[in-house]
């Protein structure tokens, strides 16, 4: 299921940093990454301002994973929007913002809503239990046979 999300929106919700810091874009990104690799669902970020070229480039690595910046005079509730009203299943997208108005108007096209604080919840809970399995899986070194011996002699001696 796909998630259209309202970045400048959540970015209050999951970013220590402030909205306006160009950290806070970067912060969010790296952490719906994750979100993404670890479901496997499709993502659509929308920002207001202006573009990066260089968060453009890295993004386009990143497989089901679109980014999108409201042009110069446009709102990414516009562009959000569309690309609610371009998609031939609008029922299956999750719209993540917090914006009344937004949920309103997603929600008259037929997408499902979440709110940031919901999503943000969301968010964490599964980054939290990637961390959890990463650290499960972390490759312990045991000792060889000879360490063990040559630890054996070097404790044992009087």
């Amino acid at each position: 299921m796909p998630y259209l999300i309202d970045g400048n929106n959540l970015i209050g919700s999951v970013s220590p940093f402030s909205q306006h810091d160009p950290r806070s874009r970067l912060d969010l990104l790296g952490q719906l990454w994750l979100f993404q690799r670890t479901t496997r669902s499709r993502l659509a970020v929308v920002f207001d301002g202006p573009s990066d070229p260089e968060l453009i480039a890295e993004c386009r690595q990143w497989p089901k994973f679109e980014l999108y910046f409201a042009r110069p005079g446009e709102k990414a509730d516009e562009v959000l929007l569309g690309l609610i009203q371009k998609s031939k299943q609008p029922g299956t997208i999750i719209l993540v913002t917090s914006d009344r108005e937004l949920q309103v108007k997603g929600k008259l096209r037929g997408v499902k809503l979440l709110t940031s604080q919901e999503f943000a919840r969301r968010l964490k809970k599964i980054l939290k239990e990637k961390r959890k399995a990463r650290e499960l899986h972390k490759p312990r070194f045991a000792t060889s046979p000879l360490e063990t011996k040559i630890w054996l002699e070097t404790l044992t001696k009087k």
